[in-house]
């Protein structure tokens, strides 16, 4: 479900936003050591995430499988695998993740990290442990990461290995340690700090775009509203949405309807005539198409969701 991915990332305070129908469940593995937590999530459907970092922790995000392009709004960049996130403590959290997308998230606390980098990597860029930074890894940083988190994946999923692998949590803080801040520095030499203007200005038309549904989410919106809004034609904003999130504009606003529904569905009473109250609230008047849509998207039955309140 997609609110059981706010917790794809350890501490991390992300809101969630499932953009199409999922294919598949989702998957989260966590693997906590002495200090650090990773995080693997292999995500179905097309998703957006919204939020911040933790606080008290630098994350580092390592793109493993991207096959369609993926964005991080919040770098202004668009990217495949083979790409990693850095974030400091609270950074902004705005990216379009596509179907079948995998990452492997470091968790690392703040002092630990500063302690780490000016044992290890005193070069590295003030503005990039300042502002974080999106970047590309090279071939051969590359490979060596990822057969680490193989290695790491294979024993956190055995339990026959779990006795060992507690054993041995202290060494692989270390290798996890030193093999995601490798990477980081290899990908900081060659990194153009520059954002594209064209992909920086599309993507914060999007972000204005968003902005408004969000705002005015609870009454209809027609297209022309959000035209006149970011002072765009109709076509310019359709190929905006279906460039950068591969919806249209009218899936994306009746998506964020159904989330709406779904997060008051979850924190309300089960009460008879809960679910028809709410879908009317959200703007749903046709029942029928109401509850195809929904389980569509969300795998299951408005009725479900009540019934499965936390």
């Amino acid at each position: 479900m997609p609110e059981d991915l706010a917790a794809a990332i350890h501490q991390a305070k992300l809101v969630p936003h499932q953009v199409r129908a999922k294919s598949s469940p989702s998957k989260l593995v966590r693997v906590l050591c002495e200090s650090l937590c990773l995080d693997f999530a292999s995500l179905s459907p097309a998703m957006l995430f919204t939020g911040a970092m933790p606080e008290d922790y630098y994350t580092l995000v390592f793109v493993t499988n991207c096959q369609q392009k993926g964005r991080s709004f919040n770098f202004a960049i668009e990217h495949n695998d083979g790409y990693m996130g850095f974030f400091p403590p609270g950074g902004t959290v705005d990216a379009y993740t596509p179907e079948g997308y995998e990452n492997a998230t470091l968790t690392v606390p703040t002092a630990i990290f500063l302690h780490a980098i000016e044992r290890s990597f005193p070069d590295l860029p003030e503005n990039v442990l300042q502002n974080g930074i999106g970047i590309r890894i090279g071939i051969d940083e590359q490979l060596k990461l990822r057969e680490l988190l193989r290695m790491v994946l294979a024993i956190a999923e055995n339990p026959i290995d779990s006795v060992c692998f507690s054993t041995v949590r202290s060494q692989l803080e270390s290798d996890l340690l030193e093999a995601f801040l490798s990477a980081l520095a290899d990908g900081c030499q060659f990194a153009n700090h520059k954002p594209n203007m064209r992909t920086e200005r599309r993507q914060r038309k999007l972000r204005q775009a968003r902005d408004y549904l969000f705002d005015h989410c609870h009454r209809p919106i027609q297209l022309e509203s959000l035209c006149a809004e970011l002072a765009m034609s109709k076509r310019g904003v359709e190929m905006l949405f279906q460039d950068l999130l591969g919806v249209s504009p009218n899936a994306y606003i009746r998506n964020q309807r159904l989330h709406g529904v779904r997060q008051a569905l979850r924190e309300a009473v089960a009460t008879p005539g809960i679910v028809k109250r709410t879908a009317y609230q959200w703007g749903f008047w046709h029942l029928g198409h109401f509850s195809r849509e929904y389980q569509l998207l969300f795998g299951e039955l408005p009725t479900s969701t009540v019934l499965r309140q936390p």
